[in-house]
Parts: C-alpha cells; sequence; structure tokens
C-alpha cells in the first residue's frame, strides 16, 4: 500500500449515519468526520465556513 492510499477518516460510527459522536448530522456525517481527522492532525479547531467541520473539530478537541 503507498502511503498516499491512507487516510485517517477518525472513529466510525456503526449503524446511525446521522449522528457522529453524539452530534447531529444533516446528510452522511462526512463533515464531522473530515473535522474531527483535520483536528487531530493539527491540534486545533479552524474556523471554516462548514459549520458540521467546525462540529467534528470541535468534538475531538473536547477529547470525544
Amino acid at each position: 500500500m503507498r502511503a498516499a492510499e491512507f487516510v485517517d477518516r477518525g472513529p466510525r460510527q456503526k449503524v446511525d449515519e446521522l449522528n457522529f459522536l453524539g452530534s447531529q448530522c444533516t446528510r452522511d456525517c462526512s463533515g464531522h468526520r473530515a473535522g474531527y481527522a483535520w483536528s487531530k492532525r493539527k491540534g486545533t479547531v479552524p474556523a471554516s465556513r462548514s459549520a458540521s467541520f467546525n462540529k467534528g473539530a470541535a468534538l475531538q478537541a473536547a477529547g470525544k
């Protein structure tokens, strides 16, 4: 496997795709997952225009 093929997408939810670590999602929680992974890599909470991205980052920063 090449290094570029591996992407850490954060924790996975089992069945309920409209809920990410207790936070409601509008569609598929991909924004929450992306923000969570970004915050985990960078160690900060972003000021993105995407509310779901920001929420995912905040969840990671809160230690969830």
